[in-house]
């Protein structure tokens, strides 16, 4: 069509000249190249790439890294005393298992303005509000965090609430639950992938002993921090 167009304006130029001739012929093969083109103007940018999610591999590899850098080990691994050393060593094939089940407490009291003795196996804290154990987080469904979801998870370090669940008495000190929460749901998600993913210990923590009134008094702080966005 092109061709047959510049043969029909050749053939049919007059006295107007060549240089009229000329810029028509012009003024045709630039318009033939923007319709050609589609017009740079509406042509419209590559959308980015989409990135990809990262594989189950990935997500509980960056839970071992926040989980490691969170701490979550220094309380909720039982330790013992190495003699050779003279100082406590996590109990490795016990990891973030919490409070072993018949483990002794602390056997002194705090003294005045002490905010806790710990016990032996640093999985036990007496405080002036009462006594509070390590919880066991690994995935064992009986007395870990087997039958637990990551919604349930993420709720938990967001409100502050054992299980997540509103009714539920407060997750205690020393646990920093609002540190933690102020991580992102990615985050928080990737966490909770890589506590299911190490080896379900079954050890039924101790409950803790606190008195009522010490429970309603933490609850209430724990309530106006999550208002108040505080991390």
């Amino acid at each position: 069509m092109m061709i047959k167009r510049l043969q029909m304006l050749v053939s049919g130029a007059t006295a107007q000249g060549v240089t009229t001739m000329r810029h028509t012929l012009v003024t045709t093969v630039l318009l033939a190249t923007v319709l050609h083109d589609g017009g740079c103007s509406d042509r419209a940018s590559p959308a980015p790439p989409e990135r990809a999610a990262p594989s189950d591999r990935e997500l509980v590899q960056r839970g071992e890294q926040l989980v490691r850098q969170g701490g979550c080990a220094d309380c909720h691994t039982p330790m013992r005393l190495d003699p050779q050393l003279g100082m406590p060593i996590p109990i490795r094939e016990r990891a973030l298992s919490g409070h072993p089940e018949g483990a002794p407490e602390p056997s002194a009291s705090p003294g005045s303005g002490d905010q806790a003795v710990i016990g032996p196996t640093f999985t036990s804290f007496k405080t002036p509000f009462g006594v509070v154990f390590s919880s066991n987080l690994t995935p064992d469904d009986e007395t870990g965090l087997g039958r637990w979801s990551a919604a349930q998870f993420i709720a938990a370090l967001r409100t502050g609430k054992h299980g997540g669940e509103r009714t539920n008495r407060p997750i205690l000190p020393p646990m920093p639950w609002a540190n933690i929460g102020s991580s992102s749901d990615d985050d928080l998600s990737a966490m909770f992938r890589y506590l299911q993913s190490v080896a379900p210990i079954k050890n039924r923590v101790t409950e803790p002993r606190v008195a009522p009134e010490a429970l309603r008094a933490i609850a209430r702080s724990h309530e106006l921090a999550a208002a108040t966005h505080v991390r």
